[in-house]
């Protein structure tokens, strides 16, 4: 019983320092527990996804026209190297999508692109800008 107040106290610290933090909530996801590794190890990590998802990751409606030469998001493999328990979105809702989900190519110098399969959707990632 002692181990259950305990492990309470903590959730409730994590979940605590994690609303302090003020880290969005698709970064939380996508390192499950161990984001408070990560926040230790490499809080400029949080950073660079905040800026990806605020600045850099666009949902446009693009119809298909003709041979479609967009990747497929189908075949993008997860991101779950630190939550296992991740999963595909079985329904795509452009509100509500989570790239990081994904292991797409965040980090490059041009545009990348991403069909989502059967829509008229496409995930764009701007170029990632050099800074000095």
């Amino acid at each position: 019983m002692k181990y259950c107040y305990f492990f309470l106290l903590m959730l409730f610290l994590n979940i605590s320092f994690l609303h302090s933090q003020d880290i969005n909530p698709k970064i939380v996801e996508v390192y499950g527990e161990k984001l408070q590794e990560i926040l230790k190890n490499d809080p400029e990590r949080i950073k660079i996804f905040n800026d990806l998802l605020e600045n850099r990751i666009k949902i446009v409606k693009s119809p298909i026209v003709g041979e479609d030469k967009y990747v497929k998001l189908s075949s993008i493999p997860l991101s779950n190297k630190y939550n296992p328990n991740l999963k595909r979105d079985v329904v795509f809702d452009p509100n509500n999508f989570n790239p990081l989900k994904y292991n797409m190519d965040f980090f490059t110098s041009i545009v990348q692109a991403y069909r989502v399969d059967n829509t008229d959707y496409i995930i764009v990632i701007e170029k990632q800008s050099i800074q000095k």
